[in-house]
């Protein structure tokens, strides 16, 4: 939406043209000449544009005043600067005349959405609210890491627990006298965390995502955040049937004082199926920005190359499939460093009165890692490195599962048709008969209480058990297998594996990751399943290769498969051009007009040609003004051109008065503008006034530049005041340059009492 400094640009532009004639092409051109150029507007109403002081209404007249400006600039031999050369640009003037147009839009719409706003959080306040209070809530329940235990450390250890200088009576607490948390050691986004909780203690909403690799503490860092939070709130952790849905189904539900837990946010945004991940960013923008739900906090994690997907800007001509995410993250980003500081470190070190789990990670932990040493992560890497053939081969399909694209949750099928591919033959061969098994139960063991490296998924109470039994593998080692085996090959074994038992909503990741493997056959097989399967952005890609491969009636498919997704409307388009190109035009033209009723432009001027070349005149007129009527597309003048050409000019005042009075944008200005041009200057006064009076966007105006128009300066002032405090600069310029040049009226004559 363009605001009121685009507003303002554009009117300084509309000003500076004025003075370009004024000094140097008025003589070639007058406004006379200009209005009879421009084929309706009068003389004043192109002076009223060229000082500024009035919007134009039609964007096709402007247009005709700036092409016969130029040709006289031309004539004259008037060069502008290289800096305002854009004032004779046709092109630039009509699409700044859109971004104002669309503004203006804004401007009328946001009264009309207040209204039902408020009528859906009237329900939604009566709905239950969602999450449990925040002190009966478990931090493992929440998915923060257990910490690694004491119990079995080697008798060597022993003096990281032992208080030399302490008195007989005092010696260190035992394993079994823990708390199951270590204490929590302060970094600097804790405290920005800080700030968000006492913002939402004082009743501003608002968002923080931690962004950080693997067990560096972020899940930590906001466990500990929301326990500051006062009495009354609540925390919802939405995770079932799966994240993205469970989020979905009920965020109409939540209330004030609610925190919205996000721990590994990529599983809500970046679902790969279809556009749910953008409806659940849209939803929590939504929630973040309802004012009857205030305070309302979002808190998330998520490592860095997820936020990197999320928030980076799409090539040119691609779709913009992560608006919503990227909007939702500005402004977010918390980082957190995967080490502790080397002052951190000397002080943990240095007080001896600090839980002996700290210290014993604090005096191992490489490179200052200790909320990862803490985790478990040592031990993890050493399970990996020493494994079985079988097991390691499991733990690598998980790996690389993982990297190229595949959910949390790894089926026990794909597992176990891919493991095979990472065998040596002599490994394979010396293999028995319950090698898998054996390498569950070794991938499985905890590691010093932390999770083990690739674990079953036990299904909690109520939850619907899946057909196969799903594994997870560890964070620490899914972003080892990130690190170092980036850029391998994977074995065919993987690939096939993930195709015929990997999730829908994976399938379109393994596609992305089969490009960089350079796999192209893989590419475009996945793409298609992931596609057949709902996803539309995987239906637009494959599409787009089908395209590149010549394969046109495929391709037609896939971009009718991926047009049925709001975000991908480009590819109704491109399906339209196919059906063209394969001889289909009436389908060709069905998909030009169903691409315009969902708000696809350019497509209305396409199904508009189509149309007039098939001697369809009527039918385009009529099309058009249906169109008009149902959506919001900046097309009124092409609607007006048509219903004239068809010969039903006349009725297209009345038309346009009935628009403007069920609101439609941009309906009022056209509608007094032909009324002027009919000479029904009174009538549109008395039409207008009322719908000023009533507060109607655009009407005051309107009014005043008709009243002007007609030299009532006395009554056009007044209503360029009430448009000026209702916030239309052009209305503020207008009222200073009449002000200046119209004498003060005596008040009137009163008798004395």
């Amino acid at each position: 939406m363009v605001g009121t400094s685009g507003e303002d640009a554009f009117f300084v532009g509309l000003r500076r043209l004025g003075q370009i004639h004024e000094q140097h092409l008025a003589r070639r051109v007058s406004l006379r000449a200009l209005s009879r150029g421009a084929g309706g507007p009068v003389t004043t109403t192109i002076g009223a544009w060229l000082d500024g002081s009035r919007f134009p209404q039609q964007v096709d007249a402007l247009i005709s005043v700036v092409e016969q400006l130029r040709t006289a600039a031309a004539a004259e031999g008037v060069a502008l600067s290289a800096s305002e050369a854009h004032l004779l640009d046709p092109l630039w003037w009509r699409d700044q005349h859109a971004a104002v147009a669309r503004g203006r839009t804004e401007t009328v719409r946001a009264g009309v959405q207040r209204a039902q706003a408020q009528a859906v959080r009237q329900e939604q306040q009566m709905a239950d609210a969602v999450g449990r209070p925040v002190g009966e809530l478990d931090p493992f329940d929440l998915e923060v890491h257990h910490s690694i235990e004491t119990t079995g450390w080697p008798r060597r250890f022993s003096h990281v627990f032992s208080f030399d200088a302490s008195p007989p009576s005092a010696s260190w607490t035992t394993h079994r006298d823990l708390p199951e948390l270590t204490p929590y050691i302060r970094r600097p986004h804790d405290e920005e965390l800080s700030a968000l909780t006492r913002r939402g203690e004082a009743g501003h909403s608002g968002m923080a995502m931690l962004v950080g690799g693997s067990s560096c503490g972020k899940t930590r860092a906001c466990w500990e955040a929301v326990q500051a939070l006062g009495e009354g709130w609540r925390l919802w952790h939405p995770f079932d049937p799966t994240r993205p849905e469970a989020a979905l189904a009920d965020l109409q539900k939540v209330g004030p004082r609610t925190v919205v837990w996000l721990n590994e946010a990529q599983h809500y945004l970046l679902p790969s199926t279809g556009s749910l991940g953008e409806r659940v960013a849209a939803g929590v923008r939504a929630l973040l920005q309802d004012q009857a739900r205030r305070p309302v906090l979002v808190v998330g994690t998520m490592w860095p190359e997820y936020w990197d997907t999320l928030t980076a800007l799409p090539s040119p001509q691609a779709p913009d499939v992560h608006e919503q995410a990227r909007k939702l993250l500005a402004g977010t980003n918390l980082s957190v460093p995967s080490a502790f500081s080397p002052l951190d470190l000397r002080a943990l070190l240095n007080d001896r009165s600090k839980d002996p789990r700290l210290r014993y990670a604090a005096e191992r932990a490489a490179d200052g890692q200790i909320t990862q040493y803490l985790a478990g992560a040592p031990s993890l890497l050493d399970r990996y490195r020493n494994a079985p053939a079988g097991a390691r081969a499991v733990l690598q399909a998980a790996m690389d599962a993982r990297r190229l694209g595949h959910g949390l949750a790894l089926p026990y099928s794909l597992l176990a048709d891919a493991a095979p591919g990472y065998l040596t033959d002599q490994e394979w061969d010396q293999t028995g008969d319950d090698w898998l098994k054996q390498a569950l139960v070794y991938t499985a063991k905890p590691c010093h209480g932390a999770r083990g490296a690739l674990t079953r998924i036990k299904p909690r109470p109520g939850q619907t058990a899946p057909s196969t039994p799903h594994y997870r593998l560890a964070d620490y080692l899914e972003e080892h297998g990130r690190n170092t085996r980036h850029g391998r090959p994977v074995p065919d074994t993987l690939w096939e594996a993930a195709f015929q038992h990997g999730h829908a909503e994976n399938l379109f990741a393994f596609a992305r990751s089969a490009i960089g493997q350079n796999r192209p056959e893989d590419h475009l097989r996945f793409a298609v399943k992931a596609a057949d399967k709902g996803d539309h952005a995987a239906a637009w890609e494959a599409a787009e290769t089908l395209c590149r491969q010549g394969r046109p009636a495929e391709a037609l498919v896939m971009y009718q498969r991926a047009a049925d997704d709001g975000a991908f409307l480009a590819a109704r388009k491109k399906a339209a051009a196919l059906l063209l190109q394969l001889g289909r035009l009436d389908e060709g033209l069905q998909e030009y007009q169903a691409a315009a009723s969902q708000g696809h432009l350019s497509s209305v001027h396409q199904a508009v040609t189509l149309l007039l070349d098939q001697g369809q005149l009527e039918a385009a007129a009529t099309w058009c003004q249906d169109l008009v009527e149902q959506t919001d597309l900046d097309i009124l003048d092409m609607a007006i051109s048509l219903l004239r050409q068809a010969g039903r000019g006349g009725a297209v005042t009345a038309w346009l008065c009935e628009l403007a009075d069920r609101g439609r944008p941009g309906a009022l200005g056209r509608a007094a503008d032909l009324l002027q041009q009919e000479g029904r200057a009174e009538e549109a006064v008395a039409w207008l006034v009322p719908l000023a009076q009533a507060g109607y966007l655009g009407a005051e105006l309107c009014v005043a530049d008709i009243l002007e128009e007609a030299g009532r300066h006395d009554e056009a002032l007044h209503w360029y005041r009430q448009a000026a405090e209702s916030g239309y600069p052009s209305a503020r310029s207008t009222l200073a340059r009449l002000s200046a040049t119209t004498p003060p009226t005596a008040p009137p004559h009163r008798p004395p009492a």
